[in-house]
């Protein structure tokens, strides 16, 4: 089984991720305050994660660029970003100043408000980055009550995210908005939610109801990718993952993922890598 590979992170080096900031779990919660990543390299650039709680990430000081689902976003002070789906995470680099708040939650909870999308991307003016600055510190006050708040947490979290589905919103956007840029954003989308079970052309073409062969030459000319390099690029980093995040074996490994025989798996992994699947968990150990 995969948990929140973040999270992971934070709850198997707590006290050393505490040099970088305040640092506070209660699992499968937690909440990262004033969180620099200018000390400690957190999050590997080489290493993709799985995201499968949401996040709300306030962007307090400096810039970053990260992949969230294959889509690069640019990050300044006075973001914020809200994650609504399971998703797939890379960090491609920050300033050396770059410092967040940041807390998880269950994005599956019927009680919270429906934010319209997977990823919400906002830069607030100084008034509502102060009205979700307060959300955020009594979040952080009360979470240290004992016993645990749970329902007021969850109170106060819902008027944070109405609060911010009430702000204009901004969708980082790296190409025009014409029918054919539209069909790679869906084709994109779909490839980070199913490329690591489904790895054929048909299947994504009869999803977004296009011959599997003119799928194929408008993926290529719109993004100078095919179709398999964008599913392969994502299989790669789902293998990437759960060598990294759990005890499975190869072969356990390769049925999740819908290969055929572990063999196969390997055989993939290599080719697209250069390494072996043993070898990459090694070298993560």
């Amino acid at each position: 089984m995969l948990f929140d590979t973040i999270s992971q992170e934070l709850s198997s080096h707590t006290e050393s991720w505490k040099e970088n900031g305040d640092v506070l779990i209660h699992a499968p919660f937690f909440m990262i305050r004033n969180f620099s990543l200018a000390s400690k390299d957190f999050l590997s650039s080489t290493q993709p994660y799985r995201m499968q709680e949401g996040r709300v990430v306030i962007v307090k000081r400096g810039e970053a660029h990260y992949t969230f689902n294959l889509v690069e976003y640019h990050f300044v002070a006075g973001d914020v970003v809200v994650f609504m789906s399971e998703t797939l995470v890379e960090k491609q680099g920050h300033s050396d100043d770059f410092e967040v708040d940041a807390l998880s939650f269950d994005y599956s909870d019927p009680s919270l408000p429906n934010m319209g999308g997977g990823l919400v991307s906002l830069h607030l003016d100084m008034q509502s980055s102060h009205v979700v600055s307060q959300h955020f510190n009594l979040l952080w006050d009360m979470a240290h009550e004992n016993p645990f708040p749970e329902d007021n947490l969850k109170s106060i979290l819902c008027s944070m995210l109405l609060y911010i589905k009430s702000q204009p919103s901004h969708a980082t956007r790296l190409l025009p908005m014409n029918r054919r840029n539209d069909i790679l954003k869906r084709f994109v989308n779909l490839v980070s939610h199913y490329a690591s079970r489904e790895r054929s052309i048909p299947f994504y073409a009869d999803k977004l109801c296009l011959a599997p062969h003119y799928l194929s030459t408008l993926i290529k000319e719109t993004s100078g990718r095919t179709v398999m390099n964008w599913v392969n690029q994502v299989a790669v980093k789902e293998i990437k993952v759960w060598l990294a995040y759990s005890d499975e074996s190869i072969a356990q490994i390769a049925y999740r993922l819908n290969f055929p025989t572990p063999s196969s798996l390997t055989k993939f992994f290599k080719r697209e890598t250069g390494m072996t699947p043993n070898k990459y968990r090694q070298a993560r150990l």
